[in-house]
């Protein structure tokens, strides 16, 4: 049942209005359709039928997946993002269970990024202060309540490190404990994680990792890694950079037709 509360049905209308903006990236979930009936709202989004990839590392038989997969995801990562900060979109809470695989029958199908309900619009230099997102992700800047899109920048970094090592660069055994090491903003690249992974991929890691916005690579920055040249196709990282600055984004007259 909708909710008489404003600021409920503001946040409602908000992730709606994210949605269509972004309609039509292939690496982000697709609206279909919003309306109401007898005071319930529904929205009628893509399926993912692949499941998230956190199912997806936590049920792999050994530490993390192998670097050509992570690389892979993380140009497709890369490009949706791109594309959202290109929109002044922050998502605010990239996670690996915010990943999901359009296909259960491939886990090289192609990745789409759900749940914008802490997404917003933001105005470049100006500084965000609302503190949301999840705690294992979650950028220092956030918890110090003055932050810009950057901070999913950082939550990709969490991202690229779990799926390399299946563990989390910042832990501890409850949430202020996580969110203290994390505002600590030390990590390390353990042997026992990291042995079969380059330095190349851990470098890139910390392009995403740095304490420091003002050296935190952006989306498209990062795209441009070696790293990701020496794992991915031409084509296929040609693609994701495509997509950061919306080429392959189809009309929404197109799409009507097709839904």
């Amino acid at each position: 049942m909708l909710r008489s509360d404003p600021k409920y049905i503001a946040k409602l209308q908000e992730e709606v209005n994210v949605l269509r903006e972004l309609r039509g990236h292939e690496n982000i979930i697709r609206l279909y359709d919003v309306f109401c009936v007898d005071n319930e709202l529904f929205i009628i989004t893509e399926l993912g039928r692949g499941g998230d990839l956190f199912h997806l590392l936590t049920t792999h038989p050994k530490h993390g997946v192998t670097e050509a997969y992570a690389a892979k995801t993380v140009a497709q990562m890369l490009s949706a993002v791109a594309f959202l900060h290109s929109r002044s979109i922050c998502h605010r809470d990239l996670k690996l269970e915010n990943w999901v695989l359009e296909s259960g029958k491939d886990v090289w199908s192609p990745l789409k990024l759900i749940d914008f309900g802490l997404s917003t619009h933001f105005t470049p230099g100006k500084r965000l202060s609302r503190v949301v997102g999840s705690s294992y992700y979650v950028a220092p800047e956030v918890l110090k309540k003055s932050y810009s899109e950057a901070c999913d920048l950082w939550s990709l970094g969490v991202i690229v490190y779990m799926l390399l090592s299946g563990a989390p660069p910042f832990y501890g055994r409850t949430d202020e404990a996580i969110k203290a090491s994390i505002v600590n903003g030390e990590y390390t690249f353990p042997h026992e994680l990291f042995r079969d992974v380059s330095d190349e991929a851990m470098a890139f890691v910390s392009t995403l990792l740095s304490y420091n916005t003002e050296y935190r690579y952006t989306a498209e920055q990062a795209l441009t890694h070696s790293w990701l040249a020496a794992n991915l196709e031409p084509d296929q990282l040609q693609r994701a950079k495509d997509g950061a600055r919306g080429a392959h984004i189809r009309s929404e007259s197109m799409q009507n037709m097709q839904m």
